[in-house]
C-alpha cells in the first residue's frame, strides 16, 4: 500500500474537505487563523451538531490536515485555512470531485469499445456552478482583468478603455463577460453558448447588474454566422477550446470574424503535449482527472475528438497554424496554470 495508501486517504480527505466546506467549518476557521479549538466551540461557531464536526475532525487529523491534541483540542495551519476559504481556487479544485465521483459506472462503460462514445453534457448539471465558482476564485485571486489584459500586451488595455467590439465565444456563465464589461464600459461585447438554457440565466444577471454593453446569444463556436464575417476587433477566448468536440473548425473560423487589423487572446490549461513530461507534474492527475470524468468526455460524447484539458501548448500553437495562424503571429505567455495565446491579425489594436 505504499502507493495506493495515501491516494486512497487523499480521496476520502478530499471527500471531507468538500463536506467541511457546505457545513461552514472552513470559513469559522478562517475567521480565527492559528486559534486552538475545541471541538464543541468550533461547532457551535459553525451551527453545527457536535457529533458531526467530532467525526470530521477525525478524517482531517488522520489525514494530516488539521492538527488533534490529546485533550481533544485542534488547530489547523493558516496557510491550509486560507488555501480552502470559500472560493479559493483550490477549494474549486476538491468541489470539481463532486462531478466526477458520481459519474464513474457511465465512465467506465465508456471505456469500453462496444460503449458509449463519452457522457454528454446534460449530464453535468451542476458543470456551470462549478466553473463559475473557479472562475470567480480566479477573477478575485489574479486581479482580472486588469493584470490579464495587461500580460497580454498588443495594446489591448488602452484600446479596451477607448472602446472595441468583442467577441466572446464559449462564455458559459458569463463570468469573465461580466468583469471585463464592467471593467470596461466604452468597448461592446457579444457572448454566446451553445447551452440555452445559461444563456437565459447570463441575461437576467445582466440586467441585475445594469450593464448595457452586452448581447448573450445562443450560438455555435464551431458554425459562427457569416454576418458576423470582418466584424469584430477583439476575440477572447476562456478554458473552452479544449472541450469543442471539433475545435480544429472552430480555429478555422477565427480569423473570418475578426477585422483586418484585430487581436484574440485565448487562455487555456498550460501544459505540455508531452505526455511522459507532464505526468512528471503530480498535480496533473488533478487535469487529466477533470478531463476523464468531463472536458474529454463531453467532446467525444458529441462526436468530437476529445482534445483533453491536457492538449498542451505544442498542439495548441500545431492547430493554430492549420487553421491559417502564421507563426509570426502567435505568441504564448506561460503562466502558472494557464497559457495566453494572443494571436495579432495585420496590424493588431492600435
Amino acid at each position: 500500500m505504499d502507493t495506493l495508501g495515501p491516494l486512497l486517504v487523499g480521496g476520502h480527505a478530499s471527500s471531507a474537505i468538500v463536506a467541511g466546506n457546505y457545513a461552514g467549518l472552513w470559513a469559522v476557521l478562517h475567521k480565527s487563523p492559528g486559534k486552538t479549538w475545541g471541538v464543541e466551540e468550533l461547532a457551535d461557531a459553525a451551527d453545527c451538531k457536535e457529533r458531526w464536526v467530532r467525526e470530521w475532525v477525525g478524517v482531517m487529523a488522520s489525514a494530516g490536515v488539521i492538527t488533534l491534541n490529546s485533550d481533544m483540542t485542534l488547530s489547523c495551519r493558516p496557510d491550509v485555512v486560507a488555501a480552502l476559504i470559500p472560493n479559493s481556487e483550490p477549494l474549486s479544485f476538491f468541489t470539481s470531485l463532486e462531478f466526477a465521483f458520481d459519474k464513474e459506472e457511465k465512465i467506465g462503460k465508456c471505456f469500453k469499445k462496444n460503449g458509449p462514445l463519452g457522457v454528454p453534457y446534460s449530464d453535468y448539471p451542476n458543470f456551470q456552478e462549478w466553473m463559475e465558482g473557479w472562475t470567480n476564485s480566479r477573477i478575485a485571486s489574479e486581479n482580472f482583468p486588469t493584470k490579464y489584459f495587461k500580460t497580454a500586451g498588443g495594446n489591448l488595455y488602452p484600446a479596451m478603455e477607448k472602446g472595441l467590439e468583442v467577441l466572446e465565444p464559449g462564455c458559459g456563465a458569463g463570468r469573465h463577460t461580466f468583469a471585463v464589461a464592467k471593467h470596461f464600459p466604452n468597448s461592446t461585447f457579444t457572448a454566446f453558448d451553445i447551452d440555452a438554457e445559461q444563456i437565459e440565466k447570463n441575461k437576467i444577471k445582466c440586467l441585475e447588474l445594469g450593464l448595457k454593453n452586452v448581447t448573450f446569444l445562443v450560438a455555435d463556436f464551431c458554425a459562427m454566422p457569416q454576418e458576423w464575417n470582418g466584424r469584430f476587433d477583439y476575440l477572447m477566448i476562456y478554458d473552452c477550446m479544449h472541450d469543442l468536440p471539433h475545435p480544429a473548425q472552430a480555429m478555422a473560423g477565427l480569423k473570418r470574424v475578426l477585422k483586418d487589423n484585430a487581436l484574440l487572446t485565448m487562455m487555456d490549461i498550460n501544459t505540455t503535449s508531452d505526455r511522459p513530461t507532464q505526468t512528471k507534474d503530480s498535480i496533473s492527475a488533478v487535469l487529466y482527472n477533470i478531463s476523464l470524468h468531463h472536458c474529454m468526455s463531453v467532446s467525444l460524447a458529441n462526436g468530437g475528438v476529445g482534445l483533453g484539458a491536457c492538449w498542451g501548448v505544442e498542439l495548441a500553437v500545431s492547430m493554430l497554424k492549420e487553421a491559417g495562424w502564421a507563426e509570426n503571429e502567435i505568441k504564448v505567455i506561460k503562466e502558472q496554470m494557464h497559457a495566453i495565446y494572443v494571436l495579432t491579425k495585420g496590424n493588431g489594436l492600435q
